[in-house]
């Protein structure tokens, strides 16, 4: 054989295997929201401090190692169902727009590229929003369990924060 069929037959080769092994990743965008009337100060160190999230997440999260404070900071969560663990950091903290923004840097499930805001929006005087979005990148054949975990843990952690700072005034 000469060397450009062997070129050739590598080329096809390796497009065949791409194909076959290749992944169509799809974007998914997930989003939850609460209305609260607790001090949004109180409820606002609580949400930016992910360092705290096996106190408001206890039913999903085991064990919240933080290094660092504030943007750049890096969180390791375990997983309290199976003790693997999520990374994530801090890419945004803005405490007077009442925004943050994390990535995950390290997850066992099967998606890519995750970024979350959770943010904070005044509607009355003595009213607000907290709105949890978070956009990720998972295959066809996970993208229903992925929308349905990442759901659970926005709602699991708004619910758990407006039993906890929602008290009446």
């Amino acid at each position: 054989m000469d060397k450009y069929k062997i070129k050739f037959l590598t080329l096809v080769f390796v497009c065949v295997t791409s194909f076959v092994n290749g992944q169509t990743l799809n974007k998914v965008k997930v989003t939850n929201d609460i209305e609260m009337t607790a001090n949004m100060d109180e409820v606002w160190t609580a949400i930016s401090n992910l360092g705290n999230l096996e106190t408001l997440v206890p039913e999903i999260i085991g064990k919240t190692k933080m290094i660092g404070n504030g943007k750049g900071s890096v969180i390791t969560l375990t997983l309290k169902s199976n003790g693997l663990q999520v990374v994530e950091k801090v890419t945004k903290l803005d405490n007077k727009k009442h925004v943050i923004v994390y990535e995950m840097l390290e997850t066992p499930m099967p998606i890519s590229d995750y970024k979350a805001t959770i943010k904070i929006n005044r509607l009355k005087t003595d009213s607000y929003k907290v709105r949890f979005d978070a956009v990720f990148k998972v295959q066809d054949k996970d993208r229903e369990t992925m929308e349905n975990t990442i759901d659970n843990f926005q709602k699991t952690l708004l619910s758990n924060i407006k039993k906890k700072y929602n008290y009446e005034q």
